[in-house]
């Protein structure tokens, strides 16, 4: 074991501080993680720097300061290097968060302005279409008005001259009746296609899915609020409404995956595995 001197030299890196005190102590990561009951996950990213897949600061603290008393290092030296580190980079992907809202926020700007546009165009158009239309039309309904009132005057005629145009007339009013009888029966039997029934179950599936084909720890939340947060394993599964502005933090994300609405998101894409604005999935 070394002293709680190790600290005090120029490195400022509590990554390699740990693994060169280890190394030097000659114990295997297994025999620590044994003895510690620490995970020989969160082990090997406290050497390696690998944040992304430690716990958030709470926790990453408790890792620490148990494995540097456990070398004989100074403790709260090794909480204060591990805390500046870890900030450091938590306070850059804040920092590429809000500088992706900004875009997104311009570029909605930009959609608000195209749809008033494109709308004050349609309506223009509508307008000179209809008053280009309007006087052409008139005939025409009138020519139509004119072609009902002969072919009423003419059933009359028929009715009026024999008994035969009496029953004609109604065998024409049952014909048309039946006909319309069956077109609606015929309408109301016909199947809704399966691509429409596809098409509205996924817009009910209006859900988060997180499944776990293997160990992982997983975090989800916004801004206000934590939703779920733990270590998982295969076979567990998890899911929320789905809300906008949500992020993700993976350990290990090919051993994770993600549906939005009934899709599947691309999350080892991004290679990144903190704080994953889910909206911004593929």
């Amino acid at each position: 074991m070394e002293n709680t001197e190790e600290l005090d030299i120029d490195i400022d890196d509590i990554g390699t501080i740990l693994k060169s005190s280890r190394l030097k102590s000659k114990k295997s990561m297994e025999e620590i993680s044994s003895e510690l009951c620490i995970r020989k996950i969160y082990l090997t990213a406290l050497e390696e720097g690998d944040y992304e897949t430690l716990p958030p600061i709470p926790y990453g603290v408790g890792y620490v300061r148990t494995y540097a008393r456990y070398l004989g290092l100074n403790p709260e030296r090794a909480v204060k290097l591990y805390k500046n580190a870890s900030q450091t980079e938590e306070q850059e992907n804040k920092q590429e968060e809000i500088e992706k809202a900004e875009i997104n926020k311009i570029s909605g700007k930009h959609i608000v302005i195209g749809i008033i546009a494109l709308m004050a165009i349609y309506a223009a158009w509508s307008f000179y279409a209809n008053m280009g239309t309007a006087p052409a039309t008139l005939p025409q309904e009138d020519k139509n008005i004119n072609i009902e009132e002969q072919v009423l005057e003419e059933k009359e005629n028929m009715k009026e001259q024999t008994p035969e145009g009496i029953e004609k007339s109604e065998t024409i009013s049952q014909t048309t009746e039946i006909t319309a009888t069956e077109i609606s029966e015929t309408v109301e039997q016909t199947p809704i296609p399966e691509e429409q029934l596809v098409a509205e179950e996924k817009v009910e599936n209006n859900k988060v899915v997180v499944e776990f084909t293997g160990e992982s720890w997983v975090e989800l939340k916004d801004k206000k609020k934590v939703y779920f947060q733990g270590v998982y394993h295969e076979g567990d599964k998890k899911e929320i409404d789905y809300i906008g502005n949500l992020f993700l933090s993976v350990g290990r994300p090919e051993n994770v995956k993600v549906y939005i609405k009934g899709t599947e998101k691309n999350i080892l894409a991004k290679k990144r595995k903190m704080n994953i604005p889910l909206d911004s999935l593929d």
